[in-house]
């Protein structure tokens, strides 16, 4: 029994069970370690680390200054000598100062150095504890509070020791990360001044237009809000002595054959997980643009080329967060010393440590989330959050937490995809993998761990689809809804914004309203770290805004115009459409659009429904104009029509997105043998399904579809191989008829291309007809 109790030190007797457990009562009764003195304690630890290295690096400096004279003293001896002894010095000094130098690239040596400085005092103090019993009980009750208090901070212990080596090192000091350069910092350090704020919330904004023509994003508008002070001398000589942000300026493409990463103000975390090309053509267009810190829309985004911009924008979303979040905890480091330092200097040193921290230190916003991405399926937030994952951490998977739980969650099988007539390429492309559109999911970055599955408000970073997100943000008059976390958004991508739309783009409005809001609490705030323009309530205007869609829309437009006030400006691309995808249909069927007249937007609903049933309708119900399919792209005009057609007793069926698969069958054969006259399609049921509709002999588009390609598809169901043959097929009598309003050009541009759409919409004639060719 003796044998197995410990010895304590020398004079001492081992204490028994009875005075273990008292002692132990008695500790349990005192106060726990306040985390004032943990951060002395790693204040402490980094001063030993960094004097080692002070000392480390002044005896290298010594050592080449003396090497140094010797090679100069060499040289004035063999000056007289020929060329070849001239050089050989140079090189053989050159030589050793990168010898010298090759031990002190980089943070890792640094880091390594720390860590062994802190190892050496751990085991020293190990040393000392391990005679005395109380001081190892002490010391397993003082790691247990600094994981629970690192738990209540969202992070746990080794990422706590991480950010703080992270901190000591030389890559995050001031002059790295000063507002010389670096976009980042020239971008969110200072307030824009109060004529800047003036031109921006002018209706229009007082901006400067010019346009650019690159090779690859083509015709770029780029708008710029002009700063009036310039203008007016005699406002700026009023104004205090305080610097503002400086006006957004033209980005300038980079060059592919003179690329250099450290030019770009990329971490040098992220640069080494790049590998060579880093850019192609695109990518280097779009990143000189994101790295502006300016808004693009891009309606061009393509199934060839969206892996390329996805993997531009996470490359800018990661190097935005970890520039700010080594910012913010840099500054800690700093705050923590200052509190020390007002125990041991005299009041008016406290009063200076006291300025400068007020002055400086406000880098954060109202909450911690600055990014938010949104994607419109499971599958494709997957492949943003591998393409962060490569880029963070290569392929060290244990450097991301919880990505076993992320790849069960978000990975899984695709849609059935029958073999026997196929579904078209881009359907099969668009939703192979996990289609789940419910699902947010916050992550957050330290200086060598990505952790998924963190709370709104310990991450970084809310990658999120658009349903997900009104559910949780709710609707007016819920009991629980919770928008806060959207107050201090400094970066919002959103990725497929064409899929979105088919989804419900009342979402995406939704979202759009209840970004930086006024916080309903507080609790997530330091208002002694807020920048003074998230606290006036500036932060859209410093809001970078990235919208990617597959084609133009006015709803996306309305978005990038009305919800988008960067100060830094505004780009995107203006490329005309040459012909549109009319020139895809392989049927010969007369193609007429017909212009509808509106005075307003708010009108052209219910004139083109007056149209539509008072005109249209009544040579649609002749029986020569049998098995006639009206596609609706709205579902509002989709139920219009179907509750009209209910009270005319009119013989249809109807298909939507809503229809259950015994009931689409039933309609599609119905339709197919002549039993109903009319069918009712709503777009978006041909989005999530692509059925092959049969039978088609007339065709009436209630409005140019959502997504051009339809179009054509749609025209090409009306094939012979498609029809009833024991009904007979006369080719001659079939038609295609669109209805069009003036707000409908953009679409109309994606159809028959955007000369001939400006054509027919400014044309004395209503109606025009197109004919394919053989």
């Amino acid at each position: 029994m003796a044998n197995k109790m410990r010895k304590g030190r020398k004079g001492q007797q081992p204490m028994s069970a009875a005075v273990k457990k008292q002692r132990r009562k008695e500790r349990s009764q005192k106060a726990p370690v306040s985390r004032f003195k943990k951060n002395l304690r790693h204040i402490e630890r980094s001063k030993e680390a960094m004097e080692a290295l002070k000392r480390q690096q002044e005896a290298e400096r010594k050592y080449k200054h003396k090497m140094n004279a010797s090679v100069e003293q060499e040289r004035d001896l063999v000056s007289g000598s020929d060329d070849d002894g001239d050089q050989g010095a140079p090189d053989a000094f050159e030589t050793l100062v990168k010898t010298l130098n090759s031990g002190r690239k980089g943070t890792g040596r640094r880091e390594e150095a720390i860590e062994s400085e802190e190892s050496e005092s751990e085991d020293d103090g190990e040393e000392d504890e391990d005679g005395d019993e109380d001081d190892a009980i002490e010391k397993e009750e003082e790691e247990e509070d600094m994981e629970l208090d690192s738990e209540e901070d969202g992070k746990s212990p080794v990422e706590s020791e991480a950010e703080v080596e992270e901190i000591e090192s030389g890559e995050d000091s001031d002059q790295e990360e000063g507002i010389e350069g670096d976009p980042y910092m020239a971008h969110i350090s200072h307030n824009i001044s109060s004529q800047m704020l003036e031109s921006i919330l002018a209706n229009p904004m007082v901006a400067q237009k010019t346009t650019l023509k690159v090779k690859k994003l083509g015709q770029l508008i780029i708008e710029i809000p002009k700063d009036r002070s310039k203008e007016n001398q005699a406002v700026a000589l009023l104004e205090d002595d305080e610097i503002y942000a400086s006006e957004g300026t033209i980005p300038k493409v980079l060059s592919l054959d003179s690329l250099d990463l450290k030019k770009l103000h990329l971490k040098e975390r992220i640069q080494r997980h790049l590998e060579e090309p880093v850019f192609n053509e695109l990518q280097a267009e779009c990143f000189s643009i994101l790295n502006n810190y300016q808004d693009l829309y891009y309606p061009a985004r393509t199934l060839a080329n969206g892996e390329a911009l996805r993997f531009v924008y996470c490359l800018h979303a990661l190097n935005h967060i970890m520039k700010a979040t080594s910012k913010i905890l840099h500054h800690n480091l700093k705050l923590a010393e200052a509190a020390n330092n007002k125990k041991n200097k005299n009041k008016k040193q406290k009063k200076e440590v006291h300025n400068a921290v007020s002055q400086e230190y406000r880098d954060q916003g109202l909450v911690r989330p600055k990014v938010l991405i949104v994607a419109p399926f499971r599958s494709a937030a997957l492949k943003i959050v591998e393409t962060l994952k490569n880029q963070f951490a290569g392929d060290d998977l244990k450097a991301v937490t919880n990505y076993k739980r992320f790849l069960e969650e978000y990975g899984g099988d695709s849609l059935y995809f029958p073999r026997h007539n196929p579904k078209p390429e881009d359907y099969e492309r668009t939703f192979a993998g996990n289609t789940d559109d419910n699902f947010r999911i916050g992550i957050s970055f330290s200086k060598s761990s990505m952790k998924l599955y963190t709370k709104y408000y310990n991450s970084d970073l809310i990658l999120a689809s658009p349903l997900g997100l009104r559910m949780t943000i709710g609707a007016e008059g819920e009991a629980q809804r919770d928008f806060d976390f959207l107050s201090s958004i400094e970066l919002l991508i959103m990725d497929q914004a064409d899929i979105c739309m088919a989804q419900n783009w009342d979402h995406v409005v939704h979202l759009m309203d209840h970004l930086h809001l006024q916080p309903q609490s507080t609790e997530h705030t330091d208002f002694s770290r807020v920048r003074n323009w998230c606290i006036n309530g500036w932060s859209r205007f410093y809001r970078q805004t990235l919208l990617l869609s597959s084609h133009d829309l006015p709803e996306f437009r309305s978005i990038f115009n009305n919800k988008c006030a960067n100060y830094r400006g505004k780009i995107r691309t203006a490329n005309p459409i040459k012909t549109g995808f009319i020139r895809h249909v392989v049927v010969q069927v007369p193609q007429t659009f017909q212009r509808i007249e509106v005075s307003s937007l708010e009108q052209s609903f219910d004139t083109k429904f007056h149209h539509f049933t008072s005109i249209l309708l009544p040579q649609l119900r002749s029986i020569t104009m049998s098995r006639c399919l009206i596609f609706i792209p709205s579902y509002f005009d989709y139920v219009r029509l179907r509750n009209y057609f209910k009270k005319e007793e009119l013989s249809f069926v109807q298909i939507c997105e809503y229809s259950k698969d015994a009931k689409i069958a039933r309609a599609r054969d119905m339709f197919f043998h002549g039993s109903s006259h009319f069918l009712l399609y709503s777009e978006r049921s041909h989005f999530f399904r692509r059925p092959r509709i049969k039978g088609i002999r007339h065709l009436v588009f209630y409005q140019p579809p959502t997504y051009p390609h339809f179009y054509a598809e749609m025209i090409n169901l009306m094939a012979n191989e498609y029809q009833n043959r024991k009904d007979g097929i006369d080719a001659s009598s079939m038609t295609v008829t669109v209805l069009y309003t003036k707000y409908d050009v953009l679409r109309l541009s994606s159809v028959i291309g955007s000369e001939q759409a400006a054509k027919i919409a400014a044309s004395p004639r209503a109606a025009h007809t197109f004919t394919t060719q053989k």
